[in-house]
């Protein structure tokens, strides 16, 4: 992988991050799944229906925390890319 590509992805990854430490986006990240659990909880017995489409809504909302992660980590192993690129490119130019 060449360096802009590696730079672009650690770029993606502190985007990620910051949104995942936004105030807001965590808010309603907790309070969905308040929500969601609740109505689960509060499901009568017989609506089924009803708890399997809130299910999906819990399995949404972490996938897409989990998208936001693995953005996350993918920046981390770019970091260490460009560490890479920095510690090669510093031997080269001392040759």
């Amino acid at each position: 992988m060449d360096e802009l590509k590696v730079r672009e992805k650690q770029a993606r990854a502190e985007r990620a991050e910051a949104l995942m430490r936004n105030e807001l986006l965590v808010e309603a990240f907790e309070y969905l799944d308040n929500q969601f659990t609740e109505a689960w909880k509060l499901s009568d017995i017989k609506d089924a229906e009803n708890r399997e489409r809130v299910y999906y809504l819990c399995q949404s909302l972490t996938a897409l925390k989990g998208y936001f992660q693995s953005v996350v980590e993918s920046g981390k192993l770019a970091e260490a890319q460009l560490d890479d690129f920095r510690r090669r490119s510093t031997v080269t130019r001392k040759r």
